[in-house]
Formats: structure tokens, C-alpha cells, sequence
């Protein structure tokens, strides 16, 4: 499983491969795909362009209408037709004049084809005349136009002083209406145009399947009967200047125009899939070639896999192995191209070659290290030999007899272990003996100075130890700490068992309450280094570690520090329980 493993850190073949490839193929993709879109929006953009020149035309068309109403309109009303009618102090030259201008709005109505009615109302006399282009509205659609327009007039709701977009929209009922009114005096003259009959010229314009042209007011609502904004959920903006796309179920163009003569717009909308209905091909194949693309280029990947990064990672999974220490790894190339072959072989020869050489020379580092753990060990053999022997002279000299028997017994088992201590390992319960036997030793060379416990559980004294190395430390503390002059000296020694992921293991804790590494001692110490002087001092802790690092290799910890409460130096070692052993004692 491991063979087809990608690794995925940018650094490996794999992964510039593959960036090779995407690198090459991607500008390609991008740009069929941008120039997909890009066709795309060039034909968006020529058909809004369309529909806004004829909209443009159209609205300008509107507006002259419009503006020919608005002229005719004001030609009447700052004549003294509309003014004959507001100044009329009689009812007959009242009537008269509504008369007259009832025979001239009938007359010229025909002219504004745009125009549903004309309208005059007499304010004083709350009159309302109604002169109507065509016939085709109810009475109830004009009598209500009527009330309107009158409540309009009464609650002086008329737009003044607006020159330019004089009509206005107003929606009556379900209906909505452009209207334009100027005064006279007390009297009115207007306009009103429907505007479903304003757009009915526009039907004939073709906006495909389900496209449709309106008109909108300022606010971006529609004002014609439609029911395809709030379908489709299209917005239209009040600003028009520019084409855009909208839509929630099915996508619109928007075009408009705004009215120069009134508040309101022309839009057209156009379904999106039918401007790009004469596209298809074009589409189809960029599409295919960019599909295409994304599903050959992984087949292309693949190939190469096989053809060029398959043998390496054989290659590296045996590479690996090696490094893991599998010596006799050998790699199978035979499926592969003929240079990979010719690797494999080259590699499978190689790896012979180092096999042989490695027995050789890991017989001849075993021998070395086997001679330098002897020397380590035989080295501290004479290391207490004078000191030993200056306390039986002293202990004569007194003529201490039993203190001398039983200081010699004690140097006889304390020298039998040293002189059989040569195995590379032996029980804790002996290592523990024989730092009793020394502190037996060392308690009649400084009497009443010296006091020590050693806790270990019993099911731990078969465990295998190297030899001495419980003895060097204690050794070592009494060395540095022990005087007849300073306080006494207490030493412990506890030794507990825990397991752990790595394996179950053993802890071997020595403190003494004297007065504990000096800094620079305790520097070297936890760094791992060797300290020594030139008088040889801390040879007993190297040497420890020494043959701590020869036998346990990388499994081993020990650790310096001095006790915060006591000041005293604190050593702790952890050991594996099961170590590979050659032999025991």
C-alpha cells in the first residue's frame, strides 16, 4: 500500500510533476473557458445594444408625443380659451366658452393618437368635462379616472413648476395612467393616457419565449399588467444606463430607457437562454475540450505514474527500509523501463556488498565495544583499593580488632563482587548488596557521619542491572559530601517500577542531602558531557554513563538536578527492565 502512497509535501517528484502538468494544461483550460465567457458576454452585450437602440427610438417617439401634448395643452391654456372659461362671471358665457372648447378638443384629440382624453374642470362650479379619444373604456374605468382626477385637483396634489417631465404616473384602481394637467385660473386642462395603450405599439417588438417589454416607474416597479417580475423574481433598478442580469429562478436580461417627459421607463427583458441559443456549438465543444482535458490529464498523470514515479517510490520504499536498518533489503525492478532495471540491479548489488561489509565491521565495533566496557568496568576496581586499605591500617594501629574483622569482611565481599562484576549485567538485589557492603565500609571510616535507606520492592531484585551503577553514585556523593566536620549525611536510594508505551520500565532514584552540584558541574552534567579534572574527579559518574550509553543504546535516561528542599544532588535513572543481555552473574 505504501508503493501508491502520494506524498504530498512540494518538494517531491509527485508533486512537481503534477504542477508541471497543471501548469502546462491550465493557461489552456483558462482561456477556452475565458474565451467561452467572453463570447458570452459579447453577444449579451450586442443584443442589449439592439434592444437599446430600438427602446431609445421608441421612448423618443413617446417623448415627442408627449411633448407635442404638453405644447397643444399649454397653447390652449395660456390662450384665452382655458381663460375664458376660469373668468366666466355668467353662466352663459360659461357655458359658452366650454362650449367652444369642447368643439376644439374634439377636433384636435384626433391629432394625439396617444391621448385617451382630453379633460376640463371648472373649479367654482365643480365641473368636469370629459373629451375621450376613443370609446373603448368603460364608463366605470372613466368615472373613476374622473374621481381621481378631481381629488388630485382638489387636494392641490398636481405637480407645478416642473417643466420638463410634466406627466405624471398614478395607478387607479388596478390600473395605471400617465397624466398631465396645466391651470388657468380656476380652471384645468388635462391629459390622461393609459398605459397599456401606450404600450400596445411595443407588443410587436420580438423578445423570444417568454421575454416581455413594460414600463416601470422610478421606484423600479412595474406599471403595466405583468406578472414576470414577481414570477421570476427579477429586480429592476432605477438606474438604466447600463444592461445587467436578473433573476432568481431563470436568468433576464435588462434593458430600459427613462422618459425625458415623465417618471417612468421602458425595459425590456430577455431570457438569458434564449440570447445564447445561437451559441450552442461553440459552447458544446469548449465545454468538451475543457472537460475533456480535466478527465485526461489525470489518465496522463497516471501514466507517468507508472512509467516514471512507481519504480522510484520502489526505489525509496527500499531506501527506507535501509535507513529503518533492514540491511538485506532488495528492490524488484523487473516490470520497468530498461533504465529503472539497470538501477534495481545496480542497487541490489550494492546493497550485497554493504551487507558483507557490515557484518564485518559490526563484529569488529562489537569487539570493541566489548573490550572498552571491560576496561570501564575493571576501572573501577581500584578506584577504592587505597582507600580501603588506609582504613585497616589506621584500625591497626588502635589494635581495633574486631572493627578490623569486620572491616576486612566487609572488603571481601566488597572486592569478590568487583572481581566477578565483569558480565555486562546482574541482579538489582546484588548491586544493592554490594552498596551496602560499601556503606558498612564507609560507615566505619567516618562513624556517626553517615546514615542511608534503600527502598526497593522485591519483586524488582531479579531485574538484570549493569553492575556498580547504583555503587559509583553513592560513591560519589559520600566523595563530595561527607566530611567529619559538616553535619551528617543522609543517603536514599528508591527504586519503583512503571510502565509506559515504550515498555515497562524501572526508576532508580539517589539523593543525598549535601550540599549538591555546583552549577557548572550540574551544566555539564545534564548536557551529557564528561567531567573531569585533572585530579580525575566525576570519573565514577562518566563512566556510568558510559556504559550506560554501550548497553542500552537510546533506551536509557539520566537525569542531574539538585533537591529543592535539601539542596542535595538528586540522580535519576530510567532502564528498561528486559534488556538484550549477553550473560549475568
Amino acid at each position: 500500500m505504501n508503493l501508491f502512497k502520494w506524498n504530498l509535501s512540494t518538494n517531491s517528484l509527485r508533486m512537481k510533476l503534477a504542477l508541471s502538468v497543471v501548469i502546462m494544461t491550465l493557461p489552456l483550460v483558462g482561456m477556452l473557458i475565458y474565451n467561452n465567457f467572453y463570447a458570452i458576454n459579447v453577444v449579451r452585450e450586442q443584443v442589449a445594444d439592439s434592444y437599446k437602440d430600438t427602446l431609445s427610438l421608441y421612448m423618443d417617439q413617446i417623448d415627442v408625443s408627449l411633448n407635442d401634448v404638453d405644447s397643444y395643452m399649454n397653447t390652449i391654456a395660456f390662450g384665452n380659451d382655458l381663460l375664458s372659461i376660469g373668468q366666466s362671471v355668467t353662466d352663459d358665457e360659461y357655458y359658452t366658452a366650454k362650449i367652444f372648447m369642447f368643439k376644439s378638443l374634439s377636433k384636435d384629440i384626433a391629432l394625439y393618437r396617444s391621448v385617451n382624453s382630453f379633460f376640463v374642470y371648472e373649479e367654482k362650479r365643480q365641473e368636469y368635462m370629459d373629451i375621450p379619444n376613443t370609446f373603448n373604456f368603460s364608463n366605470e374605468e372613466k368615472e373613476s379616472v374622473k374621481n381621481y382626477i378631481i381629488e388630485l385637483i382638489q387636494h392641490q396634489a398636481i405637480v407645478k413648476g416642473n417643466l420638463t417631465k410634466r406627466w405624471q404616473y398614478y395607478q387607479i384602481g388596478n390600473d395605471h395612467y400617465l397624466i398631465d394637467i396645466v391651470q388657468a385660473g380656476d380652471a384645468y386642462l388635462g391629459a390622461w393616457i393609459s398605459m397599456d395603450t401606450l404600450l400596445a405599439p411595443l407588443r410587436s417588438l420580438k423578445m423570444g419565449k417568454e421575454g416581455e417589454i413594460l414600463f416601470a416607474n422610478d421606484q423600479g416597479e412595474p406599471i403595466t399588467d405583468t406578472t414576470i417580475v414577481q414570477d421570476y423574481g427579477i429586480e429592476l433598478h432605477q438606474n438604466l444606463t447600463d444592461y445587467y442580469l436578473s433573476g432568481s429562478n431563470k436568468k433576464f436580461l435588462v434593458v430600459g430607457e427613462h422618459s425625458n417627459r415623465g417618471n417612468f421607463s421602458m425595459i425590456t427583458l430577455i431570457p438569458d437562454k434564449n440570447i445564447l441559443a445561437n451559441l450552442p456549438y461553440l459552447q458544446r465543444i469548449i465545454w468538451i475540450i475543457t472537460i475533456g482535458s480535466m478527465f485526461f490529464i489525470p489518465i496522463g498523470l497516471y501514466l507517468m505514474r507508472r512509467a516514471f514515479l512507481t519504480p522510484i517510490s520502489r526505489m525509496l520504499l527500499a531506501m527506507k527500509k535501509v535507513r529503518g536498518g533492514n540491511w538485506s533489503t532488495q528492490v524488484d525492478m523487473q516490470k520497468s523501463s530498461d533504465e529503472y532495471i539497470l538501477l534495481g540491479e545496480s542497487f541490489n548489488a550494492m546493497m550485497t556488498e554493504i551487507q558483507k561489509l557490515r557484518v564485518n565491521v559490526f563484529e569488529e565495533q562489537l569487539n570493541k565495544q566489548r573490550e572498552e566496557l571491560q576496561r570501564l568496568q575493571q576501572q573501577v576496581n581500584p578506584h577504592f583499593f587505597l582507600n580501603a586499605l588506609n582504613i585497616v591500617f589506621n584500625l591497626a594501629k588502635v589494635k581495633n580488632f574486631e572493627l578490623i574483622m569486620e572491616m576486612t569482611e566487609a572488603l571481601i565481599h566488597y572486592f569478590r563482587f568487583l572481581f566477578r562484576s565483569t558480565t555486562s549485567f546482574v541482579k538489582l538485589s546484588d548491586e544493592l548488596e554490594h552498596t551496602r557492603n560499601y556503606l558498612n565500609i564507609q560507615n566505619l571510616r567516618f562513624p556517626g557521619q553517615l546514615a542511608w535507606v534503600i527502598d526497593a520492592p522485591y519483586y524488582l531484585m531479579d531485574t538484570p542491572v549493569p553492575p556498580l551503577i547504583v555503587q559509583s553514585f553513592v560513591e560519589n556523593s559520600i566523595k563530595h559530601a561527607v566530611t567529619m566536620d559538616d553535619e551528617p549525611i543522609d543517603i536514599a536510594m528508591r527504586i519503583k517500577f512503571f510502565d509506559e508505551e515504550s515498555g515497562s520500565r524501572m526508576k532508580i532514584t539517589i539523593k543525598d542531602t549535601g550540599c549538591g552540584f555546583n552549577n557548572r558541574v550540574l551544566e555539564e552534567l545534564q548536557a551529557g558531557r564528561s567531567v573531569q579534572n585533572d585530579k580525575g574527579e566525576h570519573t565514577g559518574i562518566w563512566n556510568v554513563q558510559r556504559r550506560l550509553s554501550l548497553l542500552y543504546d537510546e533506551t536509557v535516561s539520566v537525569q542531574y538536578y539538585n533537591d529543592k528542599e535539601t539542596g542535595g544532588a538528586v540522580v535519576e535513572m530510567i532502564l528498561p527492565t528486559n534488556p538484550k543481555m549477553e550473560e549475568m552473574s
